[in-house]
């Protein structure tokens, strides 16, 4: 880890909380796409809304890993993006 910066640890670490927020996602009846009228659109929405918070715990290790291998820029725009999908879960929880 000696090879990543703290700022980009930090910046790529704010795309982890969405793990905490997770159990409100699986169990809490959050539906911010709205519901299905049938079973296979319920299903699709719920796969949907799962995305949300896998997608940023996805970039976390996504970033870091483009970061470590050279691509310093890319990996920063795909901390950035997981950060600003974390603030578009934790807006659309609450």
């Amino acid at each position: 880890m000696k090879e990543i910066p703290k700022w980009m640890l930090a910046l790529a670490g704010i795309s982890l909380a969405p793990v905490l927020f997770c159990p409100f996602y699986l169990f809490g009846g959050v539906a911010p796409f709205g519901t299905g009228t049938d079973k296979a659109t319920g299903f699709l929405l719920y796969v949907l809304t799962q995305l949300l918070w896998v997608a940023p715990v996805v970039l976390f290790f996504v970033s870091l890993d483009f970061y470590r291998r050279g691509f310093g820029k890319t990996g920063f725009v795909l901390a950035a993006a997981g950060a600003a999908l974390t603030a578009a879960d934790v807006y659309l929880l609450f």
